[in-house]
Formats: structure tokens, C-alpha cells, sequence
């Protein structure tokens, strides 16, 4: 694609800027998704200039092509939003990771329904079978954050990942998870209930904030369980009871809803899952934003460039 940078006619024919389309890294779904917005955005041009040079063999760009190129590009959207979300360190972002993988493999599912097609069916199945090979199963810690949400909690948690896994087309024992999820939680009041004991309290609650998926966290289960399970702790050990008035009691967040501040504000009512929060909230989502900044570091701080001062590399 370089030529889209050194022809100086192309911006003054097609009413386009000189750019350098980005490459795609085939272990990389962000890097197919810039390739892609990149394309598509100078698709006449593209399209021009490949199949003059094909003319003799007759393998021309279509609009089919371009068809299937916007459809992957939709589906890979998503996916690159949350991969944003993941490497953001400045926020709390560790209890969104589910909320985030549904909005995913919904629009995989809805694309799949909507285009039919052999091609697409075939792309879309193959991305399917590469996810659940990552996120099948999630590391305890992503719902026990969630869990830590007030807008969430245990069966808000509980409908999201039946939800989730319907749409995954994957058998999964739900409440098995969840409750081992609610034990680990216990586990933690207990050693952290050693030092600060827990004051029940409550108020009451609304999840607009979740747009769509609101009603995913409030329908009731085929099982007819619901907050009854919930509050199975509230008669536990008292360096559990945290855990129990907290999953009981129904709390109001705010479209603006910020969940470390949240949980400051409540920090008298709940201490002991205050500062359980404070500890599991501050877990990066992802290894991104690190990962990142090690290349980063190396690209600065070279066998060339070994002395700068901290401020210098700062910089």
C-alpha cells in the first residue's frame, strides 16, 4: 500500500489524503480491523488500481468483496473496542471484561443470522471455536469483580453468563460457577474480617447504565432461584456477614456510576469488602498496557541510550 503515499495524483482524482494502509498480523484481530478501516475508506481507489494491474488474469475486486470486507470489519469492531477498554490503566476496568466478551460473541451470533452466506458462516464459526478456546471458562477473578459491581452482584452475574453461554451455544454449569465465585469471596471477608469487621446497611436500586443487557440482569432464572440465593450467606460467620448483606441489599448507580468511588462512599457501611474491592478492583484487565509499555521501554532505554535519568525516560 505504499503507493497510496508516494503517487501525489491519487488525493487530487479520488478527493483522498496520501496514506499508508496499516498491515495486518494474522495472530491479530485489532491489526485485520485498522487494515480494514483503513481499506475501506479508500475502497475506490483500491479497487482501481488492483484490477488494472489484473487485467490479464481476470481476478478483479468486486462489490461482493467490499461486502464481505464491511461485514468483518463490524464484527472485528467490537472486539477492537474492548481490547480499549482492557488496556485502560487509569480506570477500573477488571469488572466490565464479561460484559465486554457478551457484547462480542452477540454481534458474531447476530452477524452469523444476518449474512447466511458460506463465507461469512465459515469466517464467523472459525472466530467462534479461536474464542472458546480462550474464554470458555473465566479466571474467577473477572466475576468476583463483577460480583463487586452493586449493579451486578450474584444474579445479575448469574443471568449474564447464562445469557453469555446461550449465545456461545456452549452446556456450562452456571451455578456451580458462580456460587465457587461467591465461596472465594467468603474466603477473602474471612481473612480480611481478621482485621476490620463489616456494619450491614442498604438502600435501593436501578442498572440503566447497562443499556441493552439491563434486562439480562434482571430476568428471573428457569430454576426460579433469584436473590434467595444471594442472601444464603446472611446467616454465615460474621466476618461473612459483609458478603451477605451486601448480595441482599439492592443499591441505586447512576449512569455517571463510577465503582471505586462507589465503594469509597460505602466504605463505613461494608469495610472489609470496601477494601476487598480496592485490592481486586486495582487488577489490570489484561496484560495489554504492560506489555506495551516493556516495547516501549526498550524502543527508549537501548544499549545506546543506557544512562538517561528517570525524569528523561519519563519524558
Amino acid at each position: 500500500m505504499q503507493f497510496l503515499k508516494e503517487d501525489p495524483s491519487i488525493h487530487v482524482e479520488y478527493g483522498l489524503r496520501k496514506k499508508v494502509i496499516a498491515l495486518d498480523t494474522p495472530t491479530r484481530w485489532n491489526s485485520t480491523y485498522k487494515l480494514l478501516h483503513d481499506a475501506i475508506a479508500y475502497r475506490d481507489v483500491l479497487t482501481d488500481m488492483y484490477n488494472e494491474s489484473r487485467a490479464t488474469d481476470g481476478q478483479f475486486i468486486t462489490n461482493d468483496h467490499w461486502s464481505l470486507a464491511k461485514i468483518v470489519h463490524d464484527v472485528l469492531e467490537t472486539f477492537d473496542n474492548a481490547t480499549h477498554i482492557f488496556s485502560y490503566v487509569y480506570e477500573p476496568n477488571i469488572h466490565t471484561v464479561i460484559l465486554e466478551c457478551i457484547k462480542i460473541i452477540c454481534t458474531i451470533k447476530q452477524t452469523s443470522l444476518a449474512n447466511p452466506g458460506a463465507a461469512v458462516k465459515r469466517l464467523l464459526d472459525n472466530m467462534k471455536v479461536k474464542w472458546c478456546a480462550y474464554f470458555t471458562e473465566f479466571p474467577p477473578i473477572y466475576a468476583i469483580a463483577a460480583i463487586l459491581d452493586p449493579g451486578v452482584k450474584l444474579e445479575g452475574l448469574t443471568n449474564l453468563l447464562t445469557f453469555y453461554y446461550q449465545q456461545l451455544d456452549v452446556q456450562f454449569d452456571v451455578l456451580y460457577y458462580v456460587n465457587n465465585c461467591k465461596r472465594i469471596l467468603e474466603r477473602l471477608c474471612e481473612e480480611y474480617g481478621a482485621v476490620i469487621q463489616p456494619q450491614p446497611v442498604g438502600s435501593s436500586m436501578g442498572a440503566s447504565r447497562f443499556g441493552i443487557l439491563g434486562p439480562v440482569l434482571k430476568k428471573s432464572r428457569p430454576d426460579g432461584s433469584g436473590s434467595s440465593s444471594s442472601s444464603s450467606s446472611s446467616s454465615s460467620s460474621s466476618s461473612n456477614i459483609g458478603v451477605g448483606e451486601y448480595l441482599t441489599y439492592q443499591f441505586e448507580t447512576e449512569e455517571n456510576f463510577h465503582i471505586i468511588e462507589w465503594w469509597k462512599n460505602h466504605s463505613s457501611k461494608f469495610p472489609v469488602l470496601a477494601r476487598i474491592a480496592k485490592d481486586i478492583l486495582a487488577t489490570p484487565a489484561s496484560t495489554i498496557a504492560s506489555e506495551s509499555a516493556f516495547s516501549a521501554g526498550r524502543r527508549v532505554l537501548d544499549e545506546k541510550r543506557s544512562r538517561l535519568s528517570s525524569e528523561s525516560i519519563e519524558m
